[in-house]
């Protein structure tokens, strides 16, 4: 067993916990997390972005979704955690698991700042629905463990700046009017926001201090007389504090948070879906309750600033892409068949994403990637969010796919682009996948639905080609992305499943964005992922019904040479070749003539 799960378990036995719970998340709920509070990394040694461990006094177990289970099953190696696979059968979820292995008034216990509060209530709900559990909320063992071994990273604060007016399309004074306005009419006098995505859209201020979002770590509470927002104060320059002062926004230090919040006389309300469990238990203790933060719909529908914003930023995403393809398609190999550099070098996944990286800076308001990239050449491509080390770094070598999942920060939008590109040749079944998976993300693009349609009602479009050749993709087919925020990003996503609470399966409107990936992952040979953005746009109107449909963000090419034309249906033929069409009209007028002439020839009609 590692050792950090060791001291875990001692501590576990002094204080009498049966349980000890530990997600991935922050205190604000969130996806990717400042290395300060990657505790279920720090102790399990996976550092997938998703994924639960529960410690017993004698055991430990990590559950993880299909996205992750050969990474999981690699970085778990003799660590003496079992690897529980979500989805599989006869695996069962943590809530059946402690059913069947918990016993009447067991102590479960987890530090309630990065526990969500509707989490913990579906937790406790299923397992008191057997016996009773006592739970303790204050229990901050991992920080304990950290503290023994003197490794755990400080809170890094970096500047915050305003995003501005031009590209924003709405002030951050309407927005709180905005706010303020929902919550009269929900009789909610003082209001509590962690989500760091939702105060920096409702601010209109953009920060760096979690790596690959534009968003910055602070907490919001409106009362009636004003909006507090808890942030670093040495991070807010004197004219932007004073700005946000006109607007009613009165900066306090960010450590005082908790004390001020335990310390709030009035009643306070939430957001029981975002906010953990230590903000909800101080929300029922004051006598409020959860309401709906409107904060996630309005950000998904973007404004038609910000769709011109993210348009601009596609195009410039994709003249870095399509220089980058052009770099990879023209490499020379060794004897062996593996791709070099100018230099001789052998081009690795590591060495491909940072050429594309570089592409990226060359391009007007970069600001970073969106997420870590992923580059998988052959049989890593079957890991879906493989991600490369120094160890598993591969050379890219002849005659095999390699699937390159990125995306980029631009002043203008968020980007996130997947693309599997075939190195040399491949095989005629290799070809088959690849055409399948590139018809399924052309149907979904060509989508013509009845407004009121969620992103369950879709996702057959994409995953048919598939299922009828007996393939599936364990992971959904689209999610939200934010404008120069979060590259996922709720409440819209396309699945083949219905959350339970809706969160994430809102009704499609004009001006939402999201992604459409679906993809084959053969274990041990290679995998495929094509990922476009789409944004909602209204289609037409009828004596029956509003029709809404999806046109294309994404502007780079997918590879001719892995297409079965013969194996597409003249309609998609004529959806390929339209695409195609348009990713040329787009990018070649900031193309070098080689790589114009180049692009010119891969995006030619297939017949």
């Amino acid at each position: 067993m590692r050792k950090e799960i060791q001291i875990l378990q001692k501590l576990m036995k002094e204080q009498q916990v049966d349980f000890y719970y530990v997600p991935s998340e922050d205190d604000h709920n969130s996806e990717y997390v400042a290395p300060h509070f990657q505790c279920r990394a720090f102790l399990s040694g996976f550092t997938g972005s998703a994924g639960t461990l529960l410690v017993t006094q004698k055991e430990a177990f990590l559950w993880t979704d299909g996205r992750y289970f050969l990474q999981a099953q690699e970085q778990l190696k003799d660590s003496g955690i079992t690897l529980m696979r979500m989805g599989c059968k006869g695996v069962p979820t943590i809530e059946q698991w402690l059913l069947e292995n918990g016993w009447e008034n067991m102590v479960l216990g987890y530090d309630g700042r990065t526990m969500n509060a509707r989490r913990e209530k579906q937790l406790l709900q299923q397992i008191s629905s057997r016996y009773p559990v006592s739970e303790r909320i204050h229990l901050d063992f991992v920080g304990t463990v950290w503290e023994q071994e003197e490794t755990r990273p400080q809170l890094d604060f970096h500047p915050v700046v305003e995003w501005p007016l031009c590209y924003a399309g709405e002030s951050g004074e309407s927005k709180c009017e905005r706010l303020r306005s929902y919550l009269k009419e929900k009789k909610v006098t003082a209001y509590v926001v962690t989500e760091l995505s939702e105060i920096a859209w409702l601010l209109n201020l953009r920060g760096t201090d979690v790596e690959c979002s534009p968003v910055f770590l602070s907490y919001l509470l409106v009362t009636p007389e004003e909006l507090r927002l808890y942030a670093s104060l040495s991070a807010f320059p004197e004219e932007l504090a004073e700005n946000l002062k006109n607007i009613g926004v009165r900066l306090y230090d960010y450590h005082s948070f908790y004390e001020d919040l335990h310390n709030y006389e009035g009643r306070l309300w939430a957001d029981a879906a975002t906010v953990n469990a230590w903000v909800y238990h101080k929300v029922v203790k004051s006598g409020g309750e959860s309401v709906p933060s409107p904060i996630p719909l309005w950000k998904a529908v973007k404004n038609e600033t910000e769709i011109d914003g993210e348009r601009q930023a596609h195009i410039r995403d994709g003249v870095a892409m399509v220089n980058f393809l052009y770099w990879l398609k023209h490499r020379e190999t060794d004897s062996s068949g593996c791709l070099l550099d100018e230099e001789g070098k052998a081009v690795t996944e590591i060495s491909a994403a940072q050429h594309l990286e570089e592409e990226r800076m060359r391009q007007e308001n970069y600001m970073g990637p969106s997420f870590a990239p992923i580059v998988a050449v052959g049989e890593h491509g079957a890991i879906v969010h493989y991600s490369a080390t120094k160890e598993s770094n591969a050379e890219l070598t002849e005659n095999t796919f390699v699937l390159m999942d990125t995306g980029g920060q631009y002043l203008e939008g968020t980007t996130d682009v997947t693309r599997t590109v075939v190195l040399g040749k491949v095989t005629p079944r290799m070809k088959e996948l690849y055409t399948a998976v590139l018809a399924g993300n052309l149907e979904l693009m060509n989508a013509l639905f009845a407004k009121g349609a969620r992103g369950e009602n879709l996702d057959i479009l994409a995953r048919t080609p598939l299922w009828r050749k007996g393939y599936d993709y364990n992971h959904g087919t689209g999610h939200g992305v934010g404008c120069y925020l979060n590259v996922h990003e709720g409440p819209v996503s396309i699945r083949s499943h219905i959350y339970d609470d809706g969160r994430n399966s809102a009704v499609f409107a004009p001006g939402m964005i999201t992604s459409d990936e679906p993809g084959v992952y053969v274990s041990g040979e290679f995998g495929i992922r094509l990922e476009n953005m789409l944004v909602c746009v209204e289609r037409e109107k009828t004596d029956y019904q509003e029709f809404l449909g999806f046109e294309p963000l994404t502007m780079v090419p997918w590879d001719r040479d892995a297409i079965l034309p013969e194996q597409m249906s003249e309609e998609q033929k004529v959806l390929l070749n339209s695409y195609q069409q348009l990713v040329y009209n787009n990018l070649v007028p900031f193309l070098e003539p080689s790589v114009g002439d180049w692009l010119f020839e891969v995006t030619r009609p297939i017949h």
